[in-house]
């Protein structure tokens, strides 16, 4: 017998649509932090609403809140509009630096598998490169943030640069990165806040995200200059080192 059509989504579907896992989604229920689904006959339906919140407590996870504190935090967004204004402000940080010029697109196991002369690619690298989150799984294929960057990857490798090394190199970007940002973020902060530990009051919020905003988008050129001023003068240095070398050798051959 047909089901009965009804506006909304399953509790897999609600998953893959937030992209998390029933399990989660279940756990976040039994906690409160979600609200229970509607029913349709037999069928537990959820609806733009869950959807809402879900996102949201994926999105504060991600930041680094406990269950707890999420849950104690929609309460208190429920009851007052200084915290709900303080989820939004969270939202403007969090949200991802888009570069104009990236450009997104997806790839199959078996084109990169061509791009980097595998015939079947080692689980540990594509473990890895899933963790850095330069290839996110979608069904059979995967979502790469930036084409052209997986394109410089593929040159690189294919000119004599182990894969392995490569992403051992990003992973080591990301963790200089983000010790960096820490020490940036925390040098702002004094000069963003000062309502100690207490929240902005309202009419301070659109000052205070526009001003967040700014910082963002002078993250990427800053990091760009800096990227490459700094291999400039490795490059320099390396090839300066090897000269010098090769000067004494083929002097001291000489005497």
């Amino acid at each position: 017998m047909k089901a009965p059509e009804f506006n909304g989504w399953l509790v897999d579907e609600l998953a893959n649509q937030a992209g998390t896992t029933v399990r989660n989604l279940r756990a976040f229920q039994d906690k409160g932090i979600i609200p229970p689904p509607d029913k349709h006959g037999r069928h537990a339906v959820y609806g733009e609403v869950h959807l809402y919140r879900l996102q949201l407590v994926l999105r504060l996870q991600r930041r680094g809140y406990s269950l707890i504190g999420i849950k104690e935090l929609i309460d208190a967004a429920e009851r007052g509009s200084d915290v709900r204004e303080l989820i939004g402000l969270d939202s403007v940080i969090t949200e991802p630096l888009v570069s104009g010029s990236s450009t997104p697109g997806t790839v199959t196991s078996a084109q990169l598998l061509r791009m980097f002369g595998y015939k079947r690619m080692p689980k540990a690298l594509l473990r890895q490169a899933i963790d850095l989150g330069f290839l996110i799984p979608e069904g059979e294929r995967y979502r790469v943030s930036d084409i052209l960057m997986l394109k410089a990857a593929e040159d690189l490798v294919k000119n004599g640069i182990a894969l392995p090394d490569l992403l051992d190199i990003a992973k080591r970007l990301r963790e200089n990165m983000g010790r960096m940002a820490e020490d940036v973020t925390w040098r702002l902060s004094k000069s963003i806040d000062n309502y100690g530990s207490g929240i902005p009051p309202s009419e301070d919020m659109p000052r205070i995200s526009a001003l967040v905003q700014l910082l963002r988008q002078l993250v990427e050129p800053v990091l760009m200059f800096e990227g490459k001023r700094a291999i400039a003068h490795a490059s320099a240095d390396l090839y300066k080192d090897r000269l010098s070398r090769t000067i004494n050798r083929v002097s001291g051959k000489s005497g």
